[in-house]
Parts: C-alpha cells; structure tokens; sequence
C-alpha cells in the first residue's frame, strides 16, 4: 500500500482551514449567541422569578384584604342584623299599638252606631206611637169645639212682641188660619173676635183646612207661625222623646 502524503497534507490543510473558518465565522458567532440566550434566559428567569415574587406578594395582600372585607362584611353583616331586628321590634310594636288605637277605634265606632241605632229605633217608635195616637184621636178630636182652642191662640198671641201683633193679620197682610175641618161663618166669627182682643186690631184672615192638624187651628203670617192643634201638641210630645232618648 502507498501512502500518497501530498494528499493527505492537502487534505489536512484543508481541514484546519475549514476548521478555522468554522471557528471564526460559525463557532464563536454561535457561541455569543448562546451566551446572549443564556443570558437572556437568565434574565427572563430572574424576571419570572421577581414576578411570581410579586404574585405570591400580591396574592398574600388579597387574602388577608379578603380577610379584612370578610371580617368587615360580618360586622357589617352583624350590625345589619341587630337593627333590622331593632327595626322588626319596633314595627311590631307599631303595629300592635295601631291594632289596639283601631280596634278602640271600631269599639268606639260600633257603641256609637248601637247608640245611632237604638235613638233611630226609639225615634221611629216614637213617631209610630204619635201617628197611632193620631188616629186613635181623630174620632173623638172632630168633636171637640173650636173654642176649646181659643184661649191658648190668644195666649200664644199675647207672647209675641207688640210690633210682631201690630202687623200680623192686617188688611195690608192677612194672616192665614189653618183649621183641621172647616169652620162655620159663627166659628170664624168667633176667631175673628179672640185675635182682634189678642192683637189690639181687626183682625183680617183667609182660611184653609188639613186634615193631618187633627183638631185645632194653625195661624200664620209674615214671620209668625201659631200651633194650637193636636198635631203640634204630638210633635212636641214626640221631640221631648227623642231628646230623652239620644
């Protein structure tokens, strides 16, 4: 076998100066590379490192934030609870107090409505009572004479003031007399001469007549109105009744 030195110098030349050229332009370029990575890495690490510090930091103040605003939200929580039953105590309070002011409100309502009730029963009794009475007395009053009347329309008269008389049933302004039936010329005559004493003057009169007087006269004129009936009389009856009874 023969050893072609040349060659192999050659080749060995080459060798070195390709691992020259590897070294200047590939090696070293990518040796800096890997130590700017490196340190890049390095950095990034420590920046990472520095940030989860700051994240255990920040996660630490959460909590114990989180523990304050729980311990806070419990008090509050607490305080919410105390007055809203402060609060319920005083509304039941309120509205006990309300439940009695209207349930003495209503008894105060019903005793006066019973009260009503009964004065309505008692005045309406009262009223059936003087209608009954009415005509129980219709029979026996178309007997009565109308002179048993006069005396008190005369009395009645002489009550009025006298400037009250001086104008009352004049011939300027008849007064009206109301009779239950209707009276005779002698029958007027004799009322005719009872005012005339009454008054002081003639008297001048226009005459009617209702039923519902059952006996009796009724005189009127201008202001005066004169009762001197059955009538009047059971009205009068009935109103001290109903007064009694209110």
């Amino acid at each position: 076998m023969r050893i072609d030195w040349w060659t192999i110098g050659l080749q060995t030349i080459n060798l070195v100066v390709l691992l020259w050229l590897l070294g200047r332009f590939f090696f070293r370029p990518m040796t800096k590379v890997v130590a700017e990575r490196r340190t890049a890495a390095n950095e990034m690490l420590d920046a990472a490192r520095a940030a989860q510090e700051k994240a255990e930091a920040a996660t630490k103040e959460a909590e114990a934030e989180r523990q304050r605003v729980a311990a806070s939200r419990q008090e509050a929580l607490e305080a919410a609870r105390k007055e809203a039953e402060a609060q319920r105590a005083k509304l039941i309070e309120a509205a006990h107090e309300e439940a009695r002011r209207e349930r003495a409100e209503a008894e105060a309502a019903l005793d006066h409505a019973r009260g009503q009730a009964e004065a309505q029963l008692a005045r309406q009794a009262n009223a059936l009572a003087a209608d009954m009475a009415a005509r129980l007395l219709e029979g026996p009053a178309a007997k009565l004479p109308l002179a048993s009347f006069l005396p008190e329309l005369e009395h009645a008269l002489a009550a009025l003031p006298k400037a009250t008389r001086a104008k009352l049933a004049t011939e300027a302004a008849p007064a009206t007399l109301v009779s239950a039936r209707a009276l005779d010329e002698a029958e007027q005559q004799d009322v005719r001469e009872a005012l005339g004493r009454a008054l002081g003057h003639e008297a001048t009169l226009t005459y009617d007549t209702d039923l519902t007087l059952i006996a009796g006269l009724q005189l009127s004129g201008g202001m005066a109105v004169l009762d001197v009936n059955l009538r009047a009389d059971l009205d009068r009856v009935t109103a001290r009744l109903d007064a009694r009874d209110e």
